[in-house]
Order: C-alpha cells, then structure tokens, then sequence
C-alpha cells in the first residue's frame, strides 16, 4: 500500500502556528485543570512483600473484608513520590499550556526529549515518561490524552521513538467532559506537522476498538491504536476479563523490533498505570510465580507521579492477576478447536477426570458476592424468581425505566414501582458487537398477564418482543421444561 506525496514539502509548525484540524474541546483561553487527588489516611510505612501466586486468592479474600479496608491501608501507604524529582521543563512557561492538568507533569529524568525544531524553543517537551515494564527498561510511555495544540507533537513522538503500538485507555468525551482530543481522522488523509496519517483499517469489538494507521515521512509506518472503550465514567470495570483480553490482544500484536509501547488516557497516571502494571504483574507470574503490585507501583511513581491514582484500580490490578491465575486465558484459534477439544477428552494425570471436566469444575467455583444481587433478593421482587437460587447481578440486569402503563393485576399500588424497576433478566454482550443481549427467565404473571420486553440499545427506540410465559399453575425450576402462553399485553421498557 502506498500514498502519494504531498504536493508541496512539509515542514514541522510549532503547535501554535499550526491550523486546528479538528473540533474544539473546550473554549480557547480555558483555565488549566487539575486532576483531583483523593485524600489519602496517614502511612503506615509499612512494607508489602512478594505475593505467591498460591497466595493470591487467600490474601484477596482478606484484604477485601470490611469494605477493603486492607487493601485501602496498603495503597495510601504507596509513596507519592518515591524521590526528589524535578519539573523544571513542563514548568516553563513556554509549556505550560502543553500540559492537560497542572498538577500531573512529567519528571525531567524521565520524560520524553522530543528532536527540537530550528527557530521554536522548549519544541522538545511533551508531556510524556519512559516507563520500565517487567525486567525490560522504558517498555512503556505513559502520556497524556493529546491537546489540540499538541497533537502534533503526539505524532513526533510516535515517529521518533519507533512506536508501533498506542493503548487508549479513555473515551474522547466523559461525564461531558473533553478528556483527548482525537488525534487521528475517521476517514482518508490528515497531515499532522510533517507526518501524514491515514486510517487503513478499524475493527469494532464489544470491549474495544482497533485502528490501523498509516504514517508517512519519508518512509511510511504502520501504526496500531488499541482503543479500549469498556472503562466507565466512574470506577472501574465491572469485571477484569475485558482487559486481559484486551492486553492479550496488545502483547500478541507489538512487533518485537518496536519502539516503547505508547498508553496514555486522559491524564496518563491512573488508568495507564493500571495497564502497564497489570501488564508487568502477569510477566512476573509466569517467570517467578509470585506479584509484585506493591513494590512495582513504587518504582514506577518514581518515573512519572500518581501512577495508579486510586484505590479502586489498585485493588482492580489485583483481581485482574487472580482472574488470570485461576481461570488462565481460555480464547483459542478457531483452528486449534479440534485438537485442543481431544485434549480437554483426555484425563488429567493424577486429576482423576478429564481436562473438560475440570474447566467445568473452574466455572462452578466463580463465587458471586451476595451484595451485587440486591434488587433480586428484595421481598417485593423475590416472587419474580423463578429459581430462588438464581439471581442477575445488579450491575448487569437490564436497565429499566419508568413509563405510563396500567397498574400490574393483583399487586398493591404501592408496590407497582418496584414491580416495574425489576424484571429477572441480564444483559450480555456479544464477542464482536457493542449490542447486547438480554437473557431473561419464563415466568407466570397473576391472571395470565403477558409481559412484553422492549430493550432499547443507546439513545434509539427499540423493538418489542413478546416474553414466553409457562403454561403451569405451580412455580417451576430453572430444569422443568415449560411452554408458551399467551395474554393480555403490559409494556415495560427494560
């Protein structure tokens, strides 16, 4: 695949000469942002060892008792900056409007030099750090979300530093909020300084989204952006499978004779050093069998402040390494099926049951806790249960909302709210597709009602379908096998 050349020679702009490609984020002249620090409880300054990895599940069960209590205990003992670092470059003024937030700038010792253009001074900073992975020095480099007014430096970087690789960990817009600007175009050509940018291909997955890029200087590069779209406004994932996939996905696709692996979010510190240290924590497990989150946060703090902002992500770091120690990664080529399908077959040496067998047993230990499943154990909506024993995890039953509808029959008015706000069902997501589907339960309604569910995908109407209701007067479990009925209409928007 080739591009043809510019018509004219293209030079390197400062940023501020430079015509703004794109839509504003915010107002120009906007005061700079700073990222808000949680208050943290005074250090113990005591020290965290080495997990093994037999260890893991034990120490997390007991770190999360009381609300994570140790686990808060352990993160606001972190060191928020292990040693006396300057900032002397990203406190020019000359640079101070390159920086998203005032209080996250880069360390002069390991920040990124960028080549300096001839005629523009201070034209080598950016805010960016070299970031040492497991055993492999400056594996990373953690930034900011671009600036309008340094997306072109952006660019230089990825070019001069040989990077093939850029993880997005945020959503160019959150809560309303401009947290990146798009530094690449949806469609065709963009020329960034003297590097030109084309979209070559774009893979839309559940969990997250992958861009190739062309980039042309003289020589043309290919550049893949790992875009990962599941981290919510607040918090973080519900559950850590999405993002060790999506690491996966990054470690197997990072040619080895690149440069540092770009990952930036909007700050480049909390949701970045989750990545790169779960990244690093999972090389660390397969070569010593034991983790090191601690230990490792501290030494990349001493690269860049703030790394792993929160106490929420620190204890998401630890799920994510159990996940993968218990359940190991289970995704496999379509045509390895066959062969990896006779050895499942085959027993286990000294297991006493086949390999299937015990992936089985693996899925049937998944404890769930009992406080994500509230709204199902509620006394208004337990007759709504089909199975006792079987409950939809708030977080992933379908949202519903409230809409002018006849009162449910049989039921007292007062308790008509709850009725609508709960229907025994869970969303879940298709592999190549950010739609969903709902799974639900059959259930008998008073006095045959028929129970329609809409599911409305986004901001666009959805489709009712008809629920199946069994045809019994007695409640049923989840294994006896029903039929369908049919009834008088309700409509509810779940």
């Amino acid at each position: 695949m080739s591009l043809s050349p510019p018509a004219s020679p293209l030079l390197f702009l400062p940023s501020s000469t430079h015509p703004r490609l794109l839509p504003s984020c915010s107002p120009a002249g906007a005061e700079l942002q700073s990222v808000p620090l949680l208050a943290r409880s005074p250090s113990t300054n005591r020290k965290y060892p080495p997990l093994p990895v037999d260890k893991l599940e034990e120490e997390m069960n007991r770190r999360m008792a009381d609300d994570n209590k140790l686990f808060r205990e352990e993160f606001n003992a972190l060191p928020v900056c292990p040693i006396q670092a300057s900032c002397d470059a990203a406190s020019k003024e000359e640079n101070k409007e390159k920086n998203r937030y005032v209080n996250i700038l880069p360390y002069d010792h390991s920040r990124v030099h960028l080549s300096s253009l001839e005629g523009v001074p201070d034209s080598d900073f950016i805010n960016a750090s070299f970031i040492n992975g497991y055993q492999e020095k400056n594996k990373f480099i953690a930034a900011q979300g671009p600036k309008e007014e340094t997306v072109n430096d952006f660019w230089r970087m990825i070019w001069e530093q040989n990077t093939a690789t850029i993880v997005m960990v945020t959503n160019l817009k959150e809560r309303k909020e401009c947290k990146c600007a798009q530094y690449w175009p949806d469609q065709g050509c963009w020329t960034y300084g003297n590097i030109r940018v084309s979209v070559e291909d774009t893979m839309v997955l559940v969990d997250y989204t992958i861009r190739k890029f062309c980039i042309q200087q003289k020589p043309q590069r290919l550049v893949t952006q790992f875009h990962f779209t599941s981290w919510p406004d607040f918090g973080v994932p519900f559950t850590p499978i999405g993002m060790l996939k999506f690491l996966k996905k990054v470690k197997t696709c990072n040619p080895q004779y690149a440069g540092p692996i770009v990952v930036h979010c909007s700050a480049g510190v909390g949701r970045t050093g989750t990545f790169i240290v779960i990244d690093a924590m999972l090389d660390m497990m397969i070569a010593e069998r034991k983790v090191d989150v601690f230990g490792f946060v501290t030494r990349i703090r001493a690269q860049r402040c703030q790394m792993v902002q929160t106490d929420m992500q620190y204890v998401f770091i630890f799920q994510a390494l159990l996940e993968h120690y218990l359940y190991g990664d289970t995704e496999l080529e379509v045509t390895s099926l066959e062969s990896h399908l006779a050895k499942l077959y085959t027993p286990s040496p000294g297991a006493g049951c086949s390999g299937l067998e015990a992936e089985f047993k693996k899925l049937t230990s998944i404890k769930i806790q009992n406080d994500k499943m509230r709204t199902g154990n509620l006394p208004a909506n337990m007759k709504k249960n089909r199975n006792c024993s079987l409950f939809p995890c708030d977080i992933l039953t379908a949202p519903c909302r409230t809409v002018s509808m006849p009162l449910l029959s049989n039921v007292h008015p007062e308790q008509n709210l709850l009725c609508v706000r709960y229907f025994c069902t869970v969303c879940t997501e298709i592999y190549i597709s950010a739609r969903v589907c709902v799974c639900l339960q059959c259930w008998r309604w008073p006095d045959r009602d028929f129970l329609c569910v809409e599911y409305s995908a986004g901001e666009g109407e959805g489709r009712g379908h008809p629920g199946c209701l069994p045809d019994c007067q007695e409640p049923q479990t989840a294994e006896t096998p029903h039929g369908a009925d049919t009834g008088k209409g309700l409509n509810l928007y779940i």
